[in-house]
């Protein structure tokens, strides 16, 4: 099965806040194109990133204050990384997009 979208489409889907893991598990799993896996990847990354950090920094009520700031800034980003990956740009963040790409890379090994 493939889904009959550009590639820059379907990059910017995996991105979009609150639905973009969605798109990007579909796109994982349907898509060979390398770009397009990557992007889905890294928006999974990402989202799993914030969600994790939301919730540690709800643990305590000094962090919990700054947790919309940076719920907030997370979506900015995601904005940003659509509109990115729509112009056919790659972004590769610092440290999500390193392990992004391992990850990738032990996918492709099996």
């Amino acid at each position: 099965m493939k889904s009959n979208l550009d590639p820059k489409i379907e990059s910017a889907l995996c991105y979009v806040p609150f639905i973009g893991w969605i798109a990007a598990i579909i796109f994982l799993i349907i898509e060979k194109n390398a770009e397009v896996r990557f992007n889905a990847v890294q928006g999974l990354v990402l989202m799993v990133a914030l969600w994790v950090l939301s919730f540690v920094m709800g643990i305590t009520i000094i962090l919990l204050v700054l947790s919309p700031i940076v719920w907030l800034l997370g979506i900015i980003l995601q904005i940003v990384l659509a509109f990115k990956a729509y112009q056919g740009q790659k972004v590769v963040l610092p440290v999500i997009g390193n392990l992004s790409q391992q990850l990738l890379g032990k996918v492709a090994a099996k």
